[in-house]
């Protein structure tokens, strides 16, 4: 079984926008019905669970219906950050799911998702128990503490930019996130930095720089131009 985690519990208060960046309506669909979409279409993909902010739930459920995401197995409660709201959909799945069977998490913000790049995730998890999507980072980095001075360079060639989709086994996914639990290694941003920070290896799978997060106002509107160039047949 092939299972895809979508991860839409989050807010932000530096978005300057009154509604989350998860259900910001673009071309009158919000951004995780892209992501969604692109999800239900992927032949490998056998159900959804949704980890949802809290309040949003039946709007989710009526996105679901109106534009017919049947593989949607699920929606729960996010938590307060990534790693919880990864966890709260680990446990939900724990009734059904086991050693052999595949997770994919994956932001609901990064809507440019492609049936490739969530093939390649599965495709290196079956070989080597994960696949990270990731990219070659090509711009200078600086380490910053307060990010109006730097004062060390980092190894551009030796860095990579981490992405979702990131698919795992489900059962060792499970005993990781317990691990961290129990050694009170809690808040990672995603599930790279939390193996990481377990002293575990991380494998990757193929990324894009397409793959856009939506993180700000602008990544909205380079979402909307990105996604016109790309389909010029619909109104914008």
């Amino acid at each position: 079984m092939v299972t895809g985690l979508i991860l839409a519990g989050g807010t932000d208060i530096n978005f300057q926008m009154n509604i989350p960046k998860q259900f910001v309506n673009v071309n009158n669909r919000p951004i995780i019905v892209y992501t969604l979409q692109n999800f239900q279409n992927h032949p490998e993909i056998d159900e959804i669970i949704i980890s949802c902010l809290d309040g949003w739930q039946e709007m989710v459920r009526v996105y679901a219906k109106q534009f017919n995401i049947t593989k949607l197995r699920m929606i729960i409660t996010g938590g307060r950050d990534a790693q919880e709201s990864t966890y709260h959909g680990l446990e939900a799945a724990r009734e059904y799911m086991s050693k052999g069977d595949i997770i994919v998490i994956h932001d609901a913000i990064r809507p440019f998702v492609t049936e490739r790049l969530i093939s390649s995730s599965i495709k290196v998890c079956r070989k080597k128990g994960m696949g990270l999507a990731a990219t070659n980072v090509m711009d200078s980095i600086i380490f910053s503490k307060d990010k109006k001075e730097g004062y060390q360079s980092l190894k551009r060639y030796e860095l990579m930019k981490v992405q979702t989709p990131q698919s795992f086994d489900f059962e060792y996914l499970w005993d990781i996130h317990n691990r961290a639990i129990e050694q009170k290694q809690l808040g990672a941003w995603d599930n790279s930095s939390l193996l990481t920070n377990l002293g575990e290896k991380v494998y990757f799978s193929e990324g894009s720089d397409l793959n856009l997060k939506i993180n700000t106002v602008e990544d909205v509107e380079m979402f909307k131009a990105l996604y016109r160039m790309q389909h010029p047949e619909e109104e914008a």
